[in-house]
């Protein structure tokens, strides 16, 4: 009990103490005596699961739920309501109210997986405090038969290990998914286990030299809050085995997650890493630009140490750490207006999952919630750079209904990551997705088997039986919605098989005027009007523009005077222009200068104009040119 009080004045519940003091001598007036199957106490057990609650920062009324809940099996409601007030009650009649959820019948699983969806979206406090007591009794399951064992361990892996991510608890899920799969494959887990006990010293050693390498970097350039290692977590490390990997091939089993002062030092730093050390390609991700559905935000980046080895590193601000560690058990303590739209984030997805269920069957419901809901997810992006989370292998035309029901009904393509693609193909994590539509496009029913989630299907059968009472659809054959890709940021409007191409000789950038010659590649030499090859050249010009709106990635390249902090400014310069980078590389070309390459995905020409312009004001830079 000392222990337990002394944990809640370190993580700042000095306001409610006296309160916890007298819920716990209430839960051991009536629950000291009663023994759980494991030998031990409920009130030992509600103790503990309390101490976690407190852990991840929970609000007062959840700690107290957890040091109270079944309590009612043996205490007056009353009695509990006069000492703790109606809500508390309510909270305890709730948390009670979430029975078991696997179950042979598909009725009964339904309902049961219906009664935890509806209880999170009207009070997600009573989900919090039940993962919490599903933590505890992994943690002393052995006293069970094997089979139920197994039984409570998947349900926790499929139910609420996703949830506790939906709802952005990240420290709870770790400890959730890692419990659950040491029942379910032991020996799996033994063995991962074992080769990290056996690498441990190894890994922590590069984790030291590391954290004494980025704080000497930052020194006097970024304000670091704190410096932290992680290890992958057992169950994580599992998935990433599933792709035929050996566990001793596996490079990312170790990160750094650095906290810094303010979001503008997380750029900094960034470039800094950029800097001086080889960035890995691919894996830099950007979530404070473009969040997470879910809320989460942080830079993810790769570098290459001078040993070779690869490290992930995490870049974020202290606040952000917190809420992405403790999610909405912390939302009690960001208390306005940011805080609620936050809050209306993380439960978005499970208004969208309970309107559709009110029109499904049991096994369809079920089938739904199992992809959309407590499956794996991706993100992609819209060419604005708005995060979509889908299910994993969802699709383009999963992605065009997510979007908008119209997008969705209309739709007969894609442009992904620049490539035209049809409503079928898979997306990956991280494509940027234009969709195309058309105005004669309608649903067709054998589209129900090209999408993945059950929020698509329902949209899907909603338009088809809108149409149902109109004569049979005859569809034409539709025109290609778009012809050979012309180029990035110029067009040629009388020539729209061509491709457009930047002349070597001057290199264009947006805001100058431009021409166009063609050559016998059916490409069109894209030139500024007042380049001398041009002017050579006026009988063959043909008019090319600069493309207002873009659907893709987009790289450009920076040449500028080698200087300490250049890759850091200009980093930090594309994010105040509003821009996510996608990738960022640097060079040396020659003594005393370097060349950088960024990846972003502009919103539109001013945009675009707007970065040119902010760029050449950097010091240092001589030169701005496009791929």
């Amino acid at each position: 009990m000392s222990n337990f009080i002394e944990l809640c004045k370190e993580k700042g519940y000095t306001t409610s103490i006296v309160l916890f003091e007298k819920a716990l001598s209430f839960a051991r007036k009536y629950l000291a005596d009663k023994k759980r199957l494991a030998g031990d106490s409920y009130f030992d057990h509600n103790v503990r699961v309390a101490t976690i609650l407190v852990e991840n920062k929970a609000e007062p009324e959840m700690v107290v739920s957890g040091l109270l809940h079944g309590i009612l099996a043996y205490a007056p409601a009353q009695e509990v309501r006069e000492g703790f007030g109606a809500e508390i009650v309510q909270l305890l009649l709730e948390v009670e109210g979430i029975k078991a959820i696997k179950s042979k019948n598909k009725k009964m699983e339904a309902e049961a997986v219906r009664k935890i969806l509806l209880t999170t979206l009207q009070d997600v406090r009573v989900v919090i405090v039940k993962l919490a007591a599903k933590l505890d009794n992994l943690r002393s399951i052995e006293v069970l038969p094997v089979e139920e064992q197994k039984r409570i361990a998947q349900e926790v892996l499929e139910i609420y290990a996703p949830l506790a991510y939906r709802l952005g608890v990240e420290r709870m899920r770790v400890q959730l998914e890692d419990s659950a799969f040491r029942i379910l494959n032991p020996r799996k887990y033994q063995e991962i286990n074992t080769f990290l006990e056996e690498t441990r010293e190894q890994r922590e050693r590069k984790v030291e030299e590391t954290i004494s390498l980025i704080g000497s970097l930052a020194a006097g350039k970024v304000d670091i809050a704190a410096i932290k290692g992680r290890s992958k977590h057992i169950y994580s490390i599992y998935k990433k085995l599933q792709h035929d990997k050996n566990l001793r091939d596996l490079y990312d089993l170790l990160g750094i997650r650095v906290m810094v002062k303010d979001v503008q030092d997380c750029y900094i730093l960034l470039g800094l890493l950029h800097e001086h050390f080889e960035p890995m390609e691919g894996r830099l991700k950007d979530y404070i630009a473009t969040p997470k559905p879910n809320g989460y935000q942080s830079i993810h980046t790769g570098i290459k140490l001078p040993d070779g080895s690869i490290l992930e590193v995490q870049i974020r601000t202290a606040e952000m750490d917190e809420l992405a560690e403790e999610g909405l058990a912390a939302h009690w303590q960001y208390k306005g207006i940011s805080s609620e739209e936050q809050f209306e984030k993380k439960v978005a997805w499970l208004r969208g999952v309970l309107n559709l269920q009110k029109t499904m069957e049991n096994k369809e419901f079920l089938e739904t919630a199992t992809v959309d809901v407590f499956g794996d997810t991706i993100y992609c992006y819209t060419p604005k750079g708005e995060a979509k989370e889908l299910p994993s292998g969802a699709t383009v035309l999963d992605f065009a209904y997510l979007v908008h029901q119209d997008i969705g009904d209309h739709a007969v393509g894609a442009r992904v990551n620049g490539r035209f693609v049809p409503l079928k193909e898979g997306l990956k994590l991280g494509d940027v997705v234009e969709v195309l539509t058309n105005k004669n496009q309608r649903p067709r029913r054998s589209w129900l088997k090209v999408v993945k989630s059950g929020r698509a299907r329902q949209k899907i059968r909603k338009s088809l039986k809108e149409h149902e009472q109109l004569a049979p659809f005859h569809f034409r054959p539709l025109k290609p919605a778009v012809t050979e890709e012309q180029g990035v940021l110029t067009e040629a409007v009388d020539f729209p098989a061509a491709r457009c191409e930047f002349a070597k000789c001057c290199l264009p950038i947006p805001s100058e005027d431009i021409v166009g010659l063609v050559t016998k590649r059916r490409v069109i030499s894209v030139h500024r009007q007042d380049c001398r090859a041009a002017l050579k050249e006026e009988m063959r010009w043909v008019k090319v523009s600069w493309k207002n709106t873009f659907g893709q990635k987009l790289k450009f390249f920076v040449r500028a005077e080698e200087r300490s902090g250049l890759l850091a400014d200009l980093l930090n310069t594309i994010a105040q222009a509003g821009f996510e980078v996608k990738e960022a590389k640097a060079k040396l070309l020659d003594i005393g200068h370097a060349e950088a390459s960024f990846l972003v995905v502009p919103r539109d020409l001013e945009q675009l104009k707007e970065l040119v312009r902010r760029l050449m004001n950097v010091k240092g830079v001589k030169r701005i040119y496009f791929e």
